[in-house]
């Protein structure tokens, strides 16, 4: 029998096609028939509502990491790529979820990877720790202190701390990144009076961690979602920004979500915008 002619083989091809890219409902009734999937579906469903619905503009962190662990099961990684056909509600649902998903950049070109260069090398590492210490009034929103803003004048004199500030957000730290960096143009001002306020004595306070279940009260997650993460809560008050000598967008990733380790789990902090 001699090879197939007109439009038969061209239909077959064409129906292969469009089944390589799955229907969303169908992808969610497979995912649920998956036990992991179903678990972090769940909990994907309660850590993100309030930005399914619409209440809230930016990713709170325990939505981020509900997608990372939903999108690590089988079934879950197919509702990323999945075709909502003529559902216009999930169609609206993945556009007001995507800023929240990871995104990933060439080489050389997110923060991550500038990151990772920096801890690797032993001088960065140091300023990188000094700006850690000297700038919890900025992470807590209230203020970019003078010692702040010098531990950022001494990264910038390195090469692979200056690369922190050419940088793109990507990954699982991506929303994050993004809100610190429309945030903390507002707050660090190089071209300030020159004299240290009230608050800068006060700037290398810590931290206040909460525990689970603490934060946002209109996104609760149960505490089998996230078991173990230690939550640090911060406010980014919406001030006037003058013109500022330091590049307002370095390090505006940095810390606000960060993996300490695959058996540890991560720092957990919320943004809560006024």
């Amino acid at each position: 029998m001699g090879p197939w002619c007109g439009p038969v083989p061209f239909l077959l091809s064409l129906l292969v096609a469009l089944s390589a890219q799955s229907v969303c409902w169908q992808a969610i009734l497979r995912c649920h028939e998956e036990q992991e999937c179903e678990r972090a579906y769940g909990q994907y469903v309660a850590a993100c509502d309030s930005i399914l619905r619409g209440a809230r503009r930016h990713c709170p962190s325990h939505c981020v990491s509900a997608l990372v662990r939903l999108n690590r099961t089988v079934g879950g990684a197919e509702l990323e790529s999945c075709d909502c056909g003529p559902d216009t509600e999930c169609r609206r649902a993945k556009r007001v979820i995507e800023p929240c998903l990871p995104r990933m950049l060439p080489p050389g070109d997110g923060c991550t990877e500038a990151r990772g260069r920096c801890e690797a090398d032993p001088v960065c590492r140091a300023a990188l720790g000094s700006y850690l210490a000297h700038c919890g009034q900025l992470f807590n929103g209230r203020k970019c202190p003078s010692r702040c803003r010098a531990t950022i004048g001494q990264l910038l004199l390195l090469p692979a701390g200056a690369a922190l500030d050419r940088c793109a957000c990507d990954g699982a730290e991506r929303p994050f990144c993004e809100v610190v960096k429309e945030n903390m143009a507002r707050l660090c001002d190089a071209a300030a009076d020159g004299h240290d306020g009230p608050d800068d004595l006060y700037e290398d306070e810590d931290y206040e961690a909460k525990g689970d279940g603490e934060g946002d009260p209109d996104a609760t997650v149960p505490s089998s979602a996230a078991p173990h993460l230690p939550t640090v809560s911060f406010t980014l008050p919406s001030l006037r920004a003058n013109t500022s000598s330091l590049p307002p967008s370095f390090l505006l990733w940095l810390r606000c979500l960060f993996w300490i380790s695959s058996n540890e789990g991560y720092f957990q902090c919320e943004a809560n915008l006024t």
